[in-house]
């Protein structure tokens, strides 16, 4: 991903404070501050928390973005609408606001960071008379320490849809999103994440239902759970730049398990996930699919390579008359 930064402005929002400090130009930007902000934005984007949103037809936002391009304007009142919210009400945290002008792949996009404060200790140090003291005090605008946005939106400016990391806070009487509904106005959208778990569990679903038996599976150890582990496989698989597309997904198991197509094509549609959607895969979550996990009743758990979990060579599994699963671990080196 290719991160180009043209100007960045910082607003503070401390509910502490009866108004918001908003700064009236940007701020300069040394080679720390670049790369904080160049990887803040990486995250973002990279972030399965994400949702891919639009804003609706009568957004205030929309229309402030159609008919301003005053971008130190534009910051500033985003900023104040969030104060006017974090005012309003006390689950929303207090934080810097930063709002960045720039490019990604060279389309030009504003990115909004609400960076949320924590609470944490400092030294202070203290001349008193002909000596000085050093001490701890406390502080409650800290900012994080490493380089992520808890809140984010990213607007893509050349076709006005926005990308959000949002977090659900207490709200009149119930919790709900803030930024979606209170700030820009935009449709509600299912998490990145939330859409890989989909295509996960209707593929698994699917072929576990059009192949009762793993005896008609080739490479699926059978134990419960070898053909999840086999399908999980093929999802990651298909992760290409951190994103899967549907798609792709799809055509594998047409590939190699036809009869589960309609079922799965089914289940997806009712789960509001698109054939043309391209979910975002965080590096993290691949991670953790590239393994299965097993653990005893002793507590003793062991991780193995998924693609090992088809391969008698390495493991096998071995059901017991009384419906347990023994593992049994190959060529292991001591």
């Amino acid at each position: 991903m290719d991160v180009k930064i043209n100007q960045v402005i910082l607003h503070i929002l401390d509910a502490g404070a009866s108004e918001p400090v908003l700064s009236d130009r940007p701020m300069e930007l040394d080679a720390d501050l670049y790369e904080y902000f160049s990887v803040c934005i990486e995250k973002a984007f990279a972030s399965d928390d994400s949702k891919n949103c639009r804003f609706l037809p009568d957004s205030p936002f929309l229309q402030e973005m159609q008919h301003n391009d005053d971008f130190i304007d534009l910051s500033r009142r985003i900023a104040g609408v969030i104060f006017e919210q974090l005012l309003q009400y006390q689950g929303i945290p207090s934080g810097d606001l930063a709002v960045v002008d720039c490019a990604v792949d060279g389309v030009p996009f504003y990115a909004v960071l609400k960076l949320n404060y924590r609470p944490g200790f400092t030294h202070v140090t203290n001349v008193m008379g002909n000596g000085q003291c050093s001490t701890i005090a406390p502080q409650r605008t800290l900012l994080p320490g490493n380089s992520k946005a808890d809140e984010a939106a990213l607007i893509d400016r050349a076709n006005l849809t926005i990308r959000l990391i949002e977090k659900k806070v207490a709200l009149d009487d119930k919790k709900d999103f803030y930024l979606s509904t209170k700030v820009f106005a935009c449709t509600q959208a299912m998490p990145e994440k939330a859409k890989l778990k989909a295509v996960c569990e209707t593929a698994v679903a699917a072929v576990q239902q059009a192949y009762p038996e793993p005896e008609q599976l080739d490479d699926v150890p059978p134990f419960d759970g070898g053909t999840e582990t086999a399908v999980e496989l093929l999802v990651r698989n298909q992760a290409v730049d951190n994103t899967i597309s549907v798609e792709d997904v799809r055509t594998r198991m047409e590939e190699q398990y036809p009869l589960a197509v309609p079922a799965f094509e089914q289940a997806l549609a009712d789960s509001g996930v698109e054939r043309s959607d391209r979910v975002t895969v965080s590096p993290s979550r691949i991670k953790k699919l590239e393994s299965r996990s097993f653990k005893t009743e002793s507590g003793i758990e062991i991780k193995i390579p998924a693609e090992l979990c088809n391969s008698d060579d390495a493991v096998e599994f071995i059901h017991s008359a009384t419906g347990g699963l023994s593992l049994l671990i190959k060529d292991v080196l001591v």
